[in-house]
């Protein structure tokens, strides 16, 4: 009797960036490594992005056939991922980051849990080990600590970290929901959102460690983004 097979599985990763252009590349060389089929949806600002960063771009699109590169519609970062949720073609989808704060030696990992557990989500989660957090400000840690915390008492799944935005969905899990906060909170909204749908997490224990290449982004306004998602979910 033949074993049986798994459902095809291939992989649309969404990597929104500015001008990490050589954080990029690094990146896609160590996820290129993946073996499934898979496209990188590269989201860029129509206003930030540079014209040696686009030079770079088709540089890339030329060695892999396929990178995609689209230019975000909404603003911020939330927009970017709108975008790339609009274009993505395959089953699944990843979301990164461009300047390597997600770790992409773990997405290997993480799509080999994935495949186990097909209608699951798959999040990374810089709380379930010690340590896990490189170069991140004392105040930054403490506020992103707070925040688990509020936010975990409202939802009861087990999840230690809400907020980070490396992740893999099943495709369907994201099909019919709009972001609706395009600053950082979208990451928040983007896990609550399925959850209140009936979609069960994994977590898989992941470092974060400061960019080397773009400006900080991190800010009051980005804790107040996650509130509001907070609030809005819960009403």
């Amino acid at each position: 009797m033949a074993k049986n097979k798994l459902p095809h599985y291939s992989l649309s990763i969404i990597i929104p960036m500015i001008n990490e252009i050589n954080s990029l590349k690094k990146t896609i060389e160590i996820i290129d490594r993946i073996k499934c089929k898979k496209e990188y949806n590269i989201i860029i600002s129509k206003k930030l992005t540079s014209k040696n960063t686009l030079f770079e771009l088709n540089k890339l699109k030329k060695k892999y056939s396929n990178l995609f590169v689209y230019i975000q519609k909404k603003k911020f970062v939330g927009g970017a991922v709108a975008k790339g949720i609009e274009k993505s073609k395959y089953t699944y989808i990843a979301i990164m980051a461009a300047d390597m704060e997600t770790n992409p030696y773990d997405l290997k990992k993480m799509v080999q849990i994935s495949k186990r557990n097909l209608n699951k989500i798959i999040t990374g989660d810089r709380w379930l080990n010690k340590n896990s957090f490189k170069k991140y400000s004392f105040i930054k840690l403490i506020l992103n600590f707070l925040a688990q915390k509020i936010i975990s008492q409202f939802y009861k799944v087990n999840i230690k970290d809400f907020t980070f935005a490396y992740r893999i969905y099943p495709k369907k899990a994201l099909s019919k929901i709009v972001i609706d906060e395009l600053r950082h909170g979208f990451a928040l909204e983007l896990i609550l959102k399925p959850i209140k749908l009936g979609y069960k997490v994994i977590n898989f224990p992941t470092k974060w460690r400061a960019r080397t290449e773009g400006n900080p982004t991190s800010s009051l306004l980005t804790y107040y983004s996650f509130l509001k998602v907070l609030i809005k979910n819960l009403i």
